[in-house]
């Protein structure tokens, strides 16, 4: 031993055979301690059996405290044990359990038999299942109840954890089977609970014979109703832990539970519960199999959902219903009050009913518009299920329903939403009565349907809103201990529903909704009142829709109590963080819209939120409030906080939080728009300095809002002038030569220039701006990124000069083109610059021009900035140039170089003038050019249309890119001209042709409404088919084609799917006939040309998954992602990810399928790195692993995960083992701190 001398093992061993109980106790507690270290080892065999032999016999040591210390000290001591050793423990224990004459003594064995199977290390659990198995069977066989119950519990351990390493599982199952009809409830249970665990490592044969044998009982005849019980519960439990497997039973397996559903006798309600667990597993665990039993199962799942045999009320219709009125709603609490009994069982019917319904209703969302009109009117009807638990299970399946035609509308599919908009009044009636329960959980499940709809049909809620009054109000004013949770319900569906409707909707209903909303802001607690000053909010809109427009007289009364209600929230100091940003929010809201009805309390308003903008907890808060204010049209008076709270905001620019300096500088920027005239000058040029800083590359939006800042301060204060030249300008200059400018920032950066030229302030002239940012696009490290960042900047100031200057500046840029002096990088610049003024000015006045741009084009140092220079021009001159543009793209057909620059010239014309169609110019006969220029022409896009249709079999790939690009703008300006066009071209015999058309269609797809949708349903399905091409680039294309109208337009191609998957699916095979070995002479390189089509069909699964989940076959789709976990590096990180979706969206099929991806992810985990690998592939690697850890989390989430005996052993003994332990629980960290995280929204 290293971490024990002998003599001091023999002291411990000494005390422990003490008469003292004391002595003992601490000397079993010492040796438990010393076992337990890491570097504990025995020195010799034969002390191993001593203190094995004296850890058994303290299991029967008088004293419980010593003997179940020795339970303890048995699980630690069996993983220091040798095999020989611990089979020696294993078996004295097995017999302790089956000969021992008193009961106590049995349970210290039985529990040290499961602290041995729960504590021991899977490396030894061959040693332990091998000698506990045999005896644990023939205690099957004994005479006390509690050897077989406890032999029972302690098998199904073992088989749960060690399943395949049974010696004898064929045993094992012969033995467990008579069991079920033993006549003991307690072993029937652990019995089927021994056999499910059991099921799950028997080999397909002998599984099959187990649910035979199950199968067979329950046909014949006689059968007693415990052991019908007990057989179905066994059907059950056998299919939830085997999954899928358990499937290609299901034909024999649901009649006979629906024929025991049905034929169970009188109060059985037992049985027929289980028959409903069992058929809802079924759904579960075998959902693929299950698919063609749906029409058996969701009927009989309708019918048990209102069986109710004691309450003879549901066959009354809803004409019937609506007729009681009140006595109706009256009638059925007096029911539900004299039905109320203990001995009525058949509400657990009911309940697992529901649950099979709304397991039906997630797992075959494809299904929905068959489901709907079966499913939604019964669970309706059985929104007054008398039963509280019920209730909520059917409104938890009604919500489901909600959720799949959510779904569905938002792929633009309406159908399902069509059926829901029609049962609107019938459902609003139900949950109005249900709003009036005395139940605050009914009210609480009411309203998250409530939610739910309002998320669904906004409009169709708002409509029968005056229904929902009353219920809204009771449960507001409800006093009793559970009324909160209703009141937040209730809050956040008033919140919900204004938010989504017009005014006007909750304007009849403002007066009696305030007074609840409004007492409900005071209440103590501090949820109810922060979701009430939410609502409070809302009501504002309410009441002013339109501030152009006076306070209506209806409206008028609910002003002063709303800003009584939210100033007594304001002022307070001792409350919670939340309700103090809620009431700040709320009254900034309220005094923007109000301020002129509030009067004079405005300015009591402002000096609490000055009061607040000086409090760290609040500032945030405060900071948005002050700018909602300052944009509010009614030019609310702030010159009574304007110099300290300027101050105070201009201090938060130094502050380090993100969000406070974007919202300090948007707050700035509102209130100097407003106020510059008033705001002093050495306040507001401290602001400047204080914003100048943040001008830089490092944070753009920020960046973006320093200059509009900059700017407002310019056009509002001229004053100013000095300090921003000095400041500001210089920061300006310097950002314009950052390759990052792009986008908000470079668009502010421009308005800026703009504002500083209109400020005639000295050193700010147009000339000295042009010079300084002509001097940063020329410098000689200027990348090109930056120069076109500056050209732009450059032509907007030289166009808001007027024409005249345009000209000089033309003239200048020309000459410095024709300079053989000027080095490339200033060439490159002055055309940059021609090309951006080209397309904001008039330039047909330099007949030099077109020459001098087709001449740059043959420099390959500037072809690229000629070319962007050229389209530009053609964009904005499009009579003048476009001409020129297509007879160089004709005469350079023969030479690619060239080709490709005026191809991309073209394109920019074709999209400038795409985007100003799309903006409102024209569509379908024509497009407005960019920047005003005139319209392409008929005969201009014919001419087009043709020549790209000739450029589209050129050899270069780049070239057939831009090519696809344009052929893509030119149809969102005339689809009727091309996308036939396109179609014709399907048929060409030149792979090159069909792979241009086919990505030219991709970029058809845009993300708003465009003309161009109405044409595209009717020629996609043969840019699909495409996918089956010989040609595999064509393949690509199409795939490419699936995936980006899958993004942007999935109701377009949901109706396609049944044809485009199994194609798609083809894609993710591995072609070997596309693997090509390239001799590099020392070594041999394989290159797969399938790879990027691999890629590229996964990334469109993932797609799919995203957006058209309920149209794709869960199984089949698992299937393919199994070869993707298999595959390629490359590969691999886009399956994980879509795994880790896939177990988020449908955890059961992923769970049904859960044991065939452990093979995959295994290897990937224990895949080795080549000892000569460079870091560049020792990073890849830990970044696959990361990503493989990451959809192992995910599918350790699985709520049946740890079931599938599989995947437990692959987490216990792989994932959770070193070197992977710490990499999977930092991403489990990674994973809760993003779930834990608060996502704030500026």
């Amino acid at each position: 031993m290293t971490s024990i001398s002998s003599v001091t093992l023999s002291l411990i061993l000494e005390k422990i055979a003490s008469r003292d109980k004391d002595f003992r106790y601490m000397a079993t507690s010492d040796l438990s301690n010393e076992l337990a270290k890491d570097t504990f080892r025995f020195d010799s065999q034969a002390s191993e059996k001593q203190v094995s032999d004296v850890v058994l016999t303290q299991l029967e040591d008088p004293s419980v405290d010593i003997s179940g210390l020795a339970v303890k000290c048995l699980g630690v001591l069996v993983n220091k044990n040798r095999p020989e050793q611990l089979h020696e423990v294993v078996c004295a224990l097995c017999d302790r359990l089956l000969t021992s004459k008193t009961e106590q003594l049995r349970d210290l064995a039985t529990q040290g038999l499961k602290t041995v199977v729960a504590e021991l290390s899977s490396k030894k659990a061959d040693t332990l299942v091998a000698a506990a198995t045999p005896k644990l069977i023939a205690g099957l066989k004994a005479q006390p109840a509690d050897v077989v119950s406890s032999s029972l519990d302690i098998l199904a351990e073992l088989t749960a954890r060690y399943g395949t390493l049974l010696p004898d599982q064929e045993g094992l199952k012969r033995a467990l089977l008579p069991e079920l009809d033993e006549s003991r409830a307690g072993v029937r249970k652990r019995a089927i609970q021994c056999l499910a665990s059991l099921a799950t490592s028997l080999p397909p044969a002998s599984l099959d014979d187990l649910c035979t044998a199950v199968f067979a009982r329950l046909e014949s005849k006689g059968l007693k109703q415990e052991t019908a019980r007990t057989y179905i519960q066994a059907v059950g439990g056998v299919s939830k832990s085997v999954g899928h497997t358990f499937g290609q039973h299901l034909p024999r397996a649901v009649p006979l539970c629906i024929r025991y559903l049905r034929s169970a006798a009188e109060g059985d309600d037992e049985l027929r519960e289980y028959c409903l667990q069992a058929l809802e597993s079924f759904v579960l665990r075998s959902p693929q199999q299950a698919r063609s039993q749906l029409g058996d199962i969701l009927p009989v799942c309708l019918e048990f959902l209102r069986f109710d045999p004691n309450y003879a009320d549901d066959d009354m219709d809803d004409e019937g219903e609506e007729e009681g009125g009140e006595d109706m709603e009256e009638d059925e609490e007096a029911s539900e009050e004299e039905w109320s009994d203990d001995e009525d069982t058949s509400w657990k019917v009911r309940r697992a009913a529901a649950k099979t319904v709304a397991s039906i209703i997630s797992h075959f969302p494809d299904l929905l518009t068959e489901v709907y009109p079966k499913v939604a009117p019964v669970l309706v009807q059985r929104f007054r299920e008398r039963e509280e638990t019920v209730k909520q299970d059917v409104f938890q399946a009604y919500v489901d329903l909600l959720r799949q035609v959510g779904l569905a509308a938002r792929r633009s599919d309406g159908a399902a939403t069509g059926l829901l908009r029609a049962d609107i009044p019938l459902v609003m009636r139900a949950v109005a009565r249900q709003l009036k329960h005395k139940s605050a959980k009914t009210r609480v499940g009411v309203f998250r349907v409530l939610l739910e709809l309002v998320g669904v049909a906004p409009d169709a809620v708002g409509e029968h809103v005056g229904e929902l009054i009353p219920g809204i109000q009771a449960a507001l004013q409800d006093t009793s201990s559970a009324g909160s949770s209703s009141k937040i319900q209730a809050l956040q569906f008033l919140n919900s529903a204004m938010a989504a409707n017009a005014p006007a909707t909750f304007q009849p209903s403002a007066a009696a909704l305030s007074k609840s909303v409004y007492a409900a802001a005071g209440e103590r607690y501090y949820k109810v009142a922060a979701e009430a000053l939410r609502v409070c909010e809302q009501l504002v809109r309410v009441i002013r829709p339109d501030t152009a427009a006076p306070v209506g007289p209806a409206m008028q009364p609910l002003v002063l109590p709303l800003y009584t209600a939210v100033m007594a929230r304001l002022a307070a100091q001792d409350q919670d963080q939340e309700l103090k940003e809620c009431a700040i929010s709320c009254m900034a809201a309220a005094v923007a819209a109000l301020g002129d009805v509030l009067g004079a309390d405005v300015a009591q308003v402002l000096r609490v939120l000055l009061d607040r903008l000086k409090n760290d907890i609040t500032r945030l808060t405060a900071v948005k409030a002050l700018a909602t204010i300052a944009r509010s049209p009614l030019n609310i008076d702030l010159s009574s906080v304007l110099a300290p709270a300027l101050t105070e905001l201009t201090g938060f620019l130094r502050k380090s939080n993100r969000q406070l300096r974007q919202a300090s500088l948007a707050a700035l920027a509102a209130i100097v728009s407003k106020d510059g005239s008033r705001v002093e000058a050495g306040v507001l040029q401290s602001a400047l300095e204080e914003a100048s800083a943040l001008v830089n590359d490092g944070d753009l939006l920020v960046t973006a809002l320093s200059l509009s800042f900059a700017t407002a301060a310019l056009r509002e204060q001229p004053a100013c002038a000095p300090a921003v030249v000095n400041r500001v300008l210089p920061q300006a200059i310097a950002l314009v030569k950052s390759p990052l400018l792009q986008g908000a920032a470079l668009e502010a950066l421009q308005s800026f220039f703009q504002a500083l030229v209109g400020s005639g302030a000295a050193g700010a002239s147009a000339e000295t701006l042009l010079a300084q940012l002509a001097a940063a696009g020329t410098e000689a490290d200027a990348s090109k990124s930056a120069q076109h960042a500056a050209a732009q900047c450059f032509a907007v100031l030289s166009a808001a000069a007027g024409q005249a200057d345009v000209n000089a500046t033309v003239q200048r840029l020309l000459a410095t083109l024709e300079d053989a002096g000027k080095d490339d990088n200033t060439k490159r610049f002055a055309l940059l610059c021609i090309g951006e003024l080209g397309r904001r000015a008039d330039l047909t006045a330099f007949p030099a021009l077109p020459n001098a741009l087709t001449a740059a084009l043959g420099s390959e140092l500037i072809a690229e900035s000629a070319s962007m220079a050229l389209g530009g021009v053609a964009a904005g001159n499009l009579g003048a140039y476009l001409p020129l543009l297509l007879q160089h793209v004709h005469a350079q057909a023969k030479t690619p170089k060239q080709l490709y620059q005026l191809l991309k010239a073209l394109n920019e014309v074709i999209t400038s003038i795409a985007l100003g169609a799309a903006a409102g110019s024209s569509s379908g006969g024509g497009g407005g050019g960019g920047g005003g220029g005139p319209l392409m022409s008929d005969s201009q896009q014919g001419e087009v249309l043709k020549l790209l249709l000739g450029a589209a079999e050129a050899s270069e790939e780049e070239c057939r890119a831009v090519v696809a690009e344009c052929l893509g703008s030119l149809a969102l300006l005339n689809a009727a001209l091309v996308l036939p066009a396109l179609q014709s071209q399907l048929k060409s015999a030149s792979g090159e042709t069909r792979t241009a058309v086919v990505a030219g269609v991709r970029h058809c797809f845009q993300d708003t409404p465009h003309p161009v949708d109405a044409l595209l349903p009717g020629v996609l399905p043969d840019f699909l088919a495409g996918m089956g091409d010989e040609d595999r680039h064509v393949r690509r294309a199409a795939v490419q084609v699936l995936s980006t109208a899958a993004h942007t337009k999935p109701g377009l191609v949901v109706e396609h799917l049944p044809a485009a998957l199994p194609l798609l699916y083809a894609q993710t095979v591995v072609n070997k006939e596309l693997i090509r070995t390239v001799d590099l002479g020392p070594f041999k390189h394989q290159i797969d040309d399938g790879l990027e089509l691999r890629k590229a069909a996964y990334e469109c699964m993932d797609e799919l998954l995203d957006r058209c989940y309920d149209r794709v076959d869960a199984a089949a789709f698992i299937q393919h992602l199994e070869s993707g976990l298999r595959d390629h590096y490359d590969v691999k990180m886009v399956a994980h990810p879509i795994l880790t979706k896939l177990a988020a969206i449908a955890p059961g099929q992923v769970t049904s399928a859960l044991d065939r991806l452990v093979e995959p992810l295994q290897a990937t985990l224990q895949a080795k790195v080549k000892t000569d690998a460079v870091k560049q592939e020792v990073d890849r690697n830990e970044d696959m692993l990361r990503s493989c850890l990451r959809a192992v989390d995910a599918l350790a989430k699985l709520p049946s995960a740890q079931q599938v005996p599989l995947f437990k052993q692959f987490l216990d003994g792989v994932v959770l083992q070193a070197p992977l332990k710490d990499k999977y629980q930092a991403i489990r960290d990674e994973r809760r701190e993003l779930e834990g995280a608060d996502v704030v929204e500026v």
